[in-house]
Order: C-alpha cells, then structure tokens, then sequence
C-alpha cells in the first residue's frame, strides 16, 4: 500500500495571517456549503453576510463529494484540499474568513477508500500511524485552519474494512489528539459521534482527547417537544445536559421544516406555526449551554445553499433576529456575559403550560446573571409567574416574537419585569412575565454604576 502525502505550501494568501480563533466560550460556528467554483465577488459578499450575523467560527461543507476512485489511500486533508479546488483556493477561502474574523473548522473523515476493497490502512503499524499524525499537523500548520470535526462514523468504517480491532483507531485518534493539542493548541478538536459517549471528550487513559462533540440528543429531544410529542422533562434534561464541561457539547437544532427547502423564488414561505418553531429551536440553541451551531439557511428560513438577498424567498428579518440573538449570546453589549458562563439552573418546568426557563451566569451579578424563558406551547401567557434570582428591574434583552423579525409574528407585548422578594420556583424573587406563543425571552439586570 502507498501511502500519499502533501507537498508543504508557503503563499501569499496566509503568509501574514495572525488571526487567533475564539475561546470554547465564545465559539458561535455557522456549518455552510460553499462551492469551489464560485466567484470571488460572490464568495466575498456570501462571507461578508455570514460574518454579519456575528457568528465567530464557519464550518465548511465542500460542495463535491470527496470520495475518489484511487490505487493509493488518500488522507482525509489531502481529499479536502481537492474537493475545495485545490490547496491554493482553499488558503484563499481560509485568508477571507479570517479577514471578516471568522474562524475555519474542516471536516475530517478517515475512511477506507472504494471501490478499492484490496486497500487496507494498516494502522496497527506506528510508522503508518506517525505518518498520518505528522501530516496532519502540518496540514493544520500550513492552511492555518482554527478547527476540525471529525467524522467518527467514518473511522468505524475504516475499523471495520481494515479489520483491526477498533481500540487500535481509538489510538490513533489518541495520538493525533494529543499531538494537535500540544503542538496546535488554538485548534478546536470536535467530534461527530452518534453514541455521545463521555469517553470522546474525556481527558483521561480511555478518552479520545477531543474538546467537544454533537449533543446528537439535544436536537431530538428539542424537536419532538417542539411536535409536542416529547414531554418538557425532556426539554429541561436537553438544556441541562454535558460532557463534563458546558463547552463539551456542540447543540443545535435541525428542523424538519427545513430540510429539502431549497433558495428557490417560487418557494411558498413557512407557515406561522413551522416559521414560530423553527426560530424557538433556533433561539434555544443561542440560550442553552454549549457551544451553538447554526444551519446554512436558517437565518431565512430556508435550507440550501447561501447566495445574494435576491435568491433569499424566505424571511430576511430572521436573520435580524439571529445577529441579535448572537450578539446577546456573545455579550455584545455587557448585558448577558451568563450566556458565556458555566453557570445553569433549569428552575421551572412545567408539562401544561410547556414553559420552561433557566438561569445562566459566569460569575453572578448584574450584567452577568440572564434569564431565559422558553414557551413551547401555540399559546401566550400574559401573566405568568416566575421565579428570579434578585429583585429589581430585569431588562428585557429580546422576544423571538417582535413582529420586526417576521410579518407573521404576532409581536407579543413582552416587557421589562419588576421582580420582587416574593419566592417562587426556589428563587428568591419572582416576576409576572408575558410571553407569546412558541417564543423564547432573554432578560438580564443592568451593571450598577461604576
């Protein structure tokens, strides 16, 4: 077997990149297609739109398939590099996210190639196992990439052709791990892992290094007590739910509304009651603890690929509702600095109203301490009683519900909220609050003066 590796590249594209990617805490990625062949005026106003949302990381999709017919095993950068049009535009694509701030995570998927079946990816052998770490480092070094998902279905599969037992993949994804982290150590290392197994981001002897992985039960949880099918313990589980750390977890939610829908004029918009659940999903994925992904299209309210506001039928208010959702979850304005915090506490739940709220904070206090409340019923509350942590004036923040973001929305009345010392839900204080159906509220305090 041959083994294939890159030749080191040095351009003007990344040659005075600095750019330095966000902590865990301040990751916001937004997963997009883009294709290879686009032009460059398009590629830049596609970008330029993304970075206006205030997201902080991409995750590039390639738009071709990266499955090839070959003699050799070709890595998985290598396969990337062709799928994006070459080592040359790909360090182009990476030198125009990090000028509008955006960080660039790849997938990355080891998989036995086909349909060569003769193939075999002998990793039970260290050389073959240094080989592919070392290029793998130098792949990262060399495009200045800030992050990879790694496909661990995709190393089952190579477990499973190689005929190797799969504690040997386990090492040597082990091994890369570790030596990304200790030699590229801003590289974010996230997994795709259907089983959510504790050992992928577990630091010890049996775990796999990585920083964070897919919380695959958050969106299917969220989803089915969006279709009322699951009950709001669920939910709360969904929103309390990690990996031994609040950053272990990437959450996002996947709507069915959205799959299929491509950017096409004639495309009939959403309904009231689909567009309502699909941006409560959305709004729960940028309040809950984790690291939030979002989907290329969901900003609209359209799956597909991104292109120009004349090829968006959907809803562009939507994306205003994104940008300052994001901008909340990214304590744009020193308001919500919870949002980036470890702090939780899912304090009311309750299965007939379908209302459930939860604290977040980083270090307690005005400006730090948020509360979010979430109503996943078609009905409004207009007075409804919750618990607070302090009494005072909660500011409302934001309403997934303002009639600005979508002319299907009703444009509920929320306000800001007088919390008194009046117990409830184990809080100390606690307010009525109004919230409109299938909405979610962000309220916080102000700082006190300094």
């Amino acid at each position: 077997m041959v083994l294939t590796v890159g030749a080191r590249h040095d351009d003007e594209a990344l040659r005075d990149d600095e750019f330095v990617a966000p902590p865990l805490s301040g990751l916001v990625i937004y997963q997009t297609k883009l294709d290879p062949n686009m032009d460059p005026e398009r590629r830049a106003a596609t970008l330029d739109g993304i970075a206006a949302l205030g997201v902080t990381a991409i995750e590039l999709l390639p738009a071709t398939d990266l499955a090839e017919i070959s003699e050799h095993y070709t890595p998985a950068h290598i396969a990337m590099e062709r799928a994006f049009g070459g080592a040359a535009a790909m360090r182009r694509l990476i030198a125009d996210a990090h000028h509008r701030g955006l960080a660039v995570i790849v997938n990355v998927a080891y998989q036995q190639p086909h349909p060569v079946a003769d193939v075999v990816l002998d990793i039970t052998q260290e050389s073959i196992r240094s080989v592919i770490v070392r290029e793998a480092l130098r792949w990262l070094r060399d495009m200045h990439l800030d992050g990879v998902r790694h496909d661990m279905a995709a190393y089952t599969d190579l477990m499973d052709s190689s005929g190797v037992v799969r504690s040997v993949g386990w090492q040597l994804i082990r091994e890369m791990n570790a030596s990304i982290r200790e030699e590229q150590s801003n590289v974010v290392l996230i997994a795709l892992d259907h089983s959510g197994h504790p050992r992928v981001t577990s630091m010890d002897q049996s775990g796999a290094l990585f920083h964070t992985q897919w919380d695959v039960q958050f969106v299917h949880q969220i989803r089915d007590a969006l279709d009322r099918r699951g009950p709001m313990s669920d939910v709360r589980d969904a929103i309390g739910s990690s990996f031994g750390d609040t950053f272990s977890r990437v959450v996002y939610a996947h709507c069915a509304e959205l799959i299929d829908r491509e950017p096409a004029p004639q495309e009939e918009p959403l309904d009231w009651e689909s567009a309502k659940r699909v941006t409560l999903g959305v709004s729960m994925v940028l309040t809950s603890p984790g690291i939030p992904l979002l989907f290329q299209g969901q900003e609209v309210l359209h799956g597909g690929q991104v292109g120009n506001a004349s090829e968006r039928p959907g809803h562009p208010g939507i994306s205003d509702l994104v940008r300052d959702l994001v901008r909340l979850r990214r304590n744009w304005y020193d308001t919500t600095r919870g949002l980036m915090g470890h702090g939780l506490d899912v304090f009311h739940c309750d299965e007939e109203s379908r209302v459930v709220a939860w604290h977040r904070w980083a270090e307690i206090g005005p400006g730090d301490d948020v509360i979010v409340v979430a109503n996943l019923s078609p009905n409004a509350h207009t007075a409804y009683r919750l618990g607070f942590p302090d009494d005072g004036t909660w500011r409302l923040r934001f309403s997934s519900d303002e009639a600005s973001y979508c002319p299907l929305f009703g444009g509920h009345p929320s306000t800001d909220v007088e919390a008194q010392f009046k117990p409830a839900d184990a809080q100390p204080a606690s307010a009525q609050v109004s919230i409109g159906p299938y909405s979610l509220l962000v309220f916080s305090q102000d700082r006190w003066p300094v």
